[in-house]
Order: structure tokens, then sequence, then C-alpha cells
């Protein structure tokens, strides 16, 4: 159990996570709790959603559609990595959840097959949903950018209520009406190539996201060992220098060791920097004068016409 996260705490946690956000005008107070009498909350999950169509941000938001009033997710996935925030209330995403699978996301157990038998919640009460742009018709491909916000927009809300990902799941496992979504083939994801996907895959992705800091990025490496202490620079040290200088100036034989006193650097620093101010001054000077010479030219070629 678990309050809804506020403005505020959506904004740090998912930009904590690396998740790229754009803030859909009106969405702080955006939401289906008083047209229902059903205020959003606690929650309990993530639920993931395709989209079925294409540039269905405007009908997520606001627009919905002619059986179902927005917003339709509290947030849209663009193609491009983009997670735009349309509601942080309640919206009209999950409809009925079977009641042995919710029961498994509140214990973070292995879901199983939804069954009406086992009885209904409303999942608008108790899940976060996203609405992923894809057709849904197992052709239409999830960008990488696309799969990768999605597993770090999964695992910022986790991060933020301290869930696990067994707190992630996808329409289809919770639908009591026969949903698919999310469904279809992956660009990749980290070092790994095109996939299909499945809520499986995205729990595990997020579950590994989950081990390492909110900054960590698929791919990267892990250090097992501490970094070695720095010790503070000393105006006698030396450092070494690019392989450019030498090249660029091959009769100095000061550069031949590539290596340079930070007192030394510091110094020829600030004296070029003097020499270059002092330079630029003197041009001006020169550019001021000329102009009062050509004036006078112009002046007298002028009286003389």
């Amino acid at each position: 159990m678990a309050t809804p996260m506020t403005p505020t705490q959506w904004r740090a946690a998912l930009r904590a996570e690396g998740v790229h956000i754009v803030e859909y005008s009106g969405w702080t107070t955006r939401g289906r709790d008083a047209a229902t009498g059903k205020p959003f909350g606690p929650v309990h999950g993530v639920l993931n959603h395709h989209t079925a169509g294409t540039d269905s941000l405007k009908t997520v938001a606001v627009g919905g559609r002619p059986d179902l009033p927005a917003p339709l997710a509290h947030s849209h996935l663009a193609k491009n990595g983009t997670v735009t925030l349309v509601s942080c209330h309640r919206a009209n995403h999950a409809g009925l959840a079977a009641r042995n699978v919710y029961d498994a996301i509140v214990a973070e157990k292995s879901l199983p097959k939804p069954s009406r038998a086992s009885g209904t919640v409303d999942g608008n009460d108790v899940f976060y949903g996203i609405e992923v742009e894809n057709l849904g018709d197992n052709k239409d491909l999830y960008t990488k950018a696309q799969y990768d916000a999605l597993v770090r927009y999964n695992a910022a809300i986790c991060r933020h209520h301290d869930w696990g990902a067994g707190s992630v799941a996808g329409h289809l496992e919770t639908s009591v009406e026969g949903k698919v979504d999310p469904r279809g083939p992956v660009e990749g994801y980290g070092n790994r190539g095109r996939f299909t996907f499945t809520m499986q895959q995205l729990r595990a992705d997020v579950g590994e996201r989950l081990k390492h800091p909110a900054g960590w990025s698929p791919g990267a490496t892990t250090s097992t060992t501490s970094p070695a202490k720095e010790t503070d620079m000393q105006l006698n040290d030396t450092v070494t220098l690019g392989d450019w200088l030498p090249q660029t100036w091959p009769d100095d034989k000061g550069l031949a060791d590539k290596k340079i006193a930070v007192n030394t650097a510091l110094g020829s620093t600030y004296g070029h920097s003097r020499a270059a101010h002092e330079g630029v001054d003197a041009l001006r000077q020169e550019v001021a004068d000329l102009r009062a010479e050509v004036a006078k030219l112009t002046t007298a070629l002028t009286r003389e016409a």
C-alpha cells in the first residue's frame, strides 16, 4: 500500500532515473477522481500498455475515446523515449483487474492467468498506467530509446515506493477482458539486439536496474574496487602534455619530454592571456585611429568634389 506520488515526487523520481520528461498542460490537476467519486490510491503497482495507434498523446491526455473519457493513463511514452506526464490522479487505463493477479502483484509473486472467477478489482484505483506509442500489431517496432525509457520509468516508480520488479505488470496480465498489450518487437536494449517484448523480460530488466543506482545505464560496467584516493596537486608537480604540443612546436626543446610543471603552465597561461589581452587593446586603438583617418580623408574628398 502506498500513497500516489505528488507532482514534485514524479519529477524527482523520473529525472533521477534518467527519464526525459515533458509536462502536459494541466497534468497536476487532471484526473477522474471527482467525476467518479473515487480518489486515486492507495497504489500497488505499475501497469504497462501500448496505444494501438499513432500520434496518441492528445488522445491519452485530454481527447479520450467515445466510450472512455481522458486521461487514459498517467504518462505517454513516445518513440523517441520522451515521457509526457498527463495526470497524477485517477486515470482510465486499467479497467477491471482479476483479483488473483492483483493479489499476486501486491505480494510480488509470480502472476497467475487472470481469472474473473477470482473476483475483480478496479485497476484504475490501484495502478499507475503508462501508454507506450506502438500499433500493437506485432510488427511496429519499439525503439531502443523507447524501451530504455520504459525500463527507467517503471524502475523510478518502484524505487520511489521501495517496490521490487514484481510490482510491474502488463495489461494483458491483469485484464479479464482479453487485452493483449503490450506486445511487439523491440529494437534493442543496452548491449542486447532485437528481441520480442514480454512482461517477463521487462520485469527482469527493471529488476536488474533496481540493483544499481538510479543513474546507472544498461551495459555500463561497475567497479568492485574502491577508486584510488586523490591527493591535492602541488605547484611543483609535473603534468603530461598532449602530443599536439611538441608536434606544433618541434623546435621547443622544453616540450620534448611532454612534461611541464604546474606553476610553469599556470604562469605561461597567465602571461600569454595578458599579452593577448594587451594585443587586442592595441589593435582596437589602431582600428580607431584608422577610422579617424578614413573619416578625415572622406571629409576632404567631399569638399574637393
